[in-house]
């Protein structure tokens, strides 16, 4: 082989190019950029090459593997009025990889090419040379000829192969391009899936589905691990594997690799199954491992299992975008697997609350029936014996007496509201509609009492809108909240305070509030008021004791309404209580009600 000489090839650089070189290459830049298809731009570019260096014939290789070395096969991608069809593979010699190596222009022989009946033709090999590498050779020749070409055609037809380059590359970064945005897609398409359902069975099934078309592994089996027996056992598999195994157990003592990447936590790629050494050759054996990657199942720092992605058919050497896909595919399936373990523990957690609220619930019935009646004959007796009836008393017994009737009475308040409670959980609690004028409703409710707050000196304000509309709701229990939320107003609000009660009509509803200026809740506290039973666990809130059941009342009423309660408070500057009532129009002497 006779390697141009770099020196004569320096020697016309010294010298101007022809104008025409400009058009030439400006023509062949815009040919292959017009073109859609790699082999389209590298057939016009074999073309062009072809006249203008005056041979006949050029035919365009690609290494068929990627990476360019002596054992590289090349496979023809183009040619123009080459009699060497496209597809062909050609096993190029070491000397004819001097035009790779050098990235410079050589002549070869129909030897180095691999090419037979080719006697006295001479071929020029021009490497395509993109960012000091050779991603692929233009072959130049006229059959039986040897190659003349002057050394300025040479440099152009260098030119000419850079552009090609570039044109390879542009086309191969665009198809990764493509391919990622395909990866993309289908990722996007599982976590669609997955985010739609919490469904096991469902979310996994879609990853083992779709793991052929974001990896290069034909399939995909998800593994759980019992701890306490050390084995895994498969939740998904694909459906030829699960009609011929059904659910698969395995010993992690049995699966080395397997333990191994669990163990580290680390992703192990495994190229050939049939020879590597720390592998189960029954797990090889029964499902034609060729190549694989075990992946460990990691959520929230814990390993819930395993993922085998491999081949049967085929030996994968592992790329980047390998690793990568793989990887992001065993996270999907782990948060998976956690967050429908999550859910499932929930939904268990709930029924188990069900259950204990039907059992307070069941409670509340049992005691306020079974105290209903002793705390009715202690309460007639303290009154008789109060009264005189049963025999004179004097004024010390007197004292005792009406703190027994307080507490009696207190008792009896607290025993008829666990019954209010378990009536309205158990659904027997019924609302009897009526127009009402909630301004009027308030003013009569602060006018009763107005005397509690005086006594404490605490101003109570009223501000309510005349034009306010009328609502339809049960009267008596209405009243009933706004009792509640004022006696609690009163009984957390120091002397000299102030309380205020708004209203303001809203679009869809009537906005109901109640300000005062006490001790204030926690904000850890505002969720659990409405519970029942409950006060803010802070010093101040234990002066003012009760059985803490008016606010979960006031809360079953409201929402019975179709309305929402909730507070706002801080602690030492007082708390807001809101509620809404759905709005309603009343027709003029009826007590039908139409929703605005």
């Amino acid at each position: 082989m006779n390697i141009i000489s770099r020196r004569m090839q320096e020697k016309y650089r010294e010298h101007q190019r022809p104008d025409k070189w400009c058009s030439l290459l400006f023509e062949n830049a815009a040919m292959m950029d017009r073109s859609d298809r790699l082999e389209d731009a590298l057939g016009g570019l074999s073309c062009n090459m072809s006249a203008s260096s005056g041979l006949d014939s050029c035919f365009i290789l690609l290494s068929d593997a990627g990476g360019i070395d002596a054992r590289s096969e090349w496979k023809v991608a183009a040619g123009c009025r080459a009699d060497i069809s496209p597809g062909r593979i050609l096993h190029i010699s070491r000397t004819a990889m001097a035009a790779v190596d050098s990235m410079g222009p050589a002549e070869a022989h129909a030897g180095d090419l691999g090419l037979s009946g080719y006697e006295g033709t001479g071929f020029l090999c021009v490497p395509l040379v993109s960012h000091m590498r050779t991603v692929g050779l233009a072959v130049l020749y006229t059959s039986g000829k040897c190659v003349d070409i002057p050394p300025d055609t040479i440099e152009l037809l260098v030119m000419m192969g850079v552009q090609g380059a570039h044109a390879i590359d542009e086309f191969n970064y665009k198809q990764e391009l493509q391919k990622r945005t395909d990866e993309l897609r289908r990722v996007y398409e599982i976590q669609r899936r997955i985010t739609s359902t919490i469904d096991l069975d469902e979310a996994t099934e879609s990853i083992v589905e779709n793991a052929p078309y974001i990896t290069r592994f034909q399939h995909c089996l998800i593994y759980l691990l019992d701890p306490n027996e050390r084995r895994i056992v498969s939740v998904r598999a694909p459906e030829a594997v699960e009609k011929k195994f059904g659910k698969l157990k395995f010993s992690l003592d049995e699966l080395v690799a397997t333990r191994i990447a669990m163990d580290e936590r680390k992703p192990l790629f495994i190229e050939d199954a049939r020879t590597f050494p720390n592998i189960s050759k029954r797990i090889v054996n029964m499902l034609g491992w060729v190549s694989a990657i075990v992946l460990p199942l990691i959520s929230r720092d814990r390993v819930l299992g395993v993922m085998w992605l491999y081949t049967t058919d085929r030996m994968v050497h592992f790329d980047d975008n390998d690793r990568r896909s793989a990887i992001a595919l065993s996270d999907q399936a782990a948060n998976v697997i956690d967050a429908a373990r999550i859910h499932k523990e929930l939904e268990e957690s709930y029924e188990k609350l069900k259950d204990l609220d039907r059992t307070k619930m069941e409670f509340f019935t049992l005691i306020s029936h079974e105290l209903r009646n002793p705390l009715a004959i202690i309460k007639g007796y303290t009154e008789l014996l109060y009264d005189g009836t049963l025999g004179p008393i004097n004024d010390k017994q007197k004292d005792k007496l009406a703190r027994v009737r307080e507490n009696v009475d207190k008792l009896a308040d607290m025993v008829g509201k666990m019954s209010e409670i378990s009536s309205l959980e158990s659904r027997k609690y019924t609302v009897d509609r009526v127009p009402v004028s909630l301004g009027d409703m308030v003013s009569e409710i602060a006018e009763t009492m107005g005397f509690l707050f005086q006594n404490k000196r605490i101003t109570l304000n009223v501000d309510i809108p005349e034009n306010l509309p009328l609502v339809e709701v049960d009267r008596k229990k209405m009243e009933q909240v706004l009792l509640n939320l004022l006696n609690n107003a009163l009984k957390y609000t120091p002397e000299g305070g102030h309380v205020t009660v708004t209203a303001e009509d809203r679009p869809a509803d009537i906005l109901v509030s109640v300000w005062d200026t006490g001790i204030g809740i926690p904000q850890k506290d505002l969720d659990k008021i409405f519970s029942g039973f409950y006060h803010s666990g802070y010093k101040l809130s234990y002066e003012y004791k009760g059985p803490g059941l008016g606010l979960a009342i006031s809360r079953k009423i409201i929402e019975g309404h179709g309305g929402r309660i909730w507070a706002k408070s801080e602690v030492g500057k007082g708390s807001t209580f809101y509620f809404t009532i759905p709005k309603r129009t009343v027709a003029s002497g009826s007590a039908e009600a139409k929703t605005t």
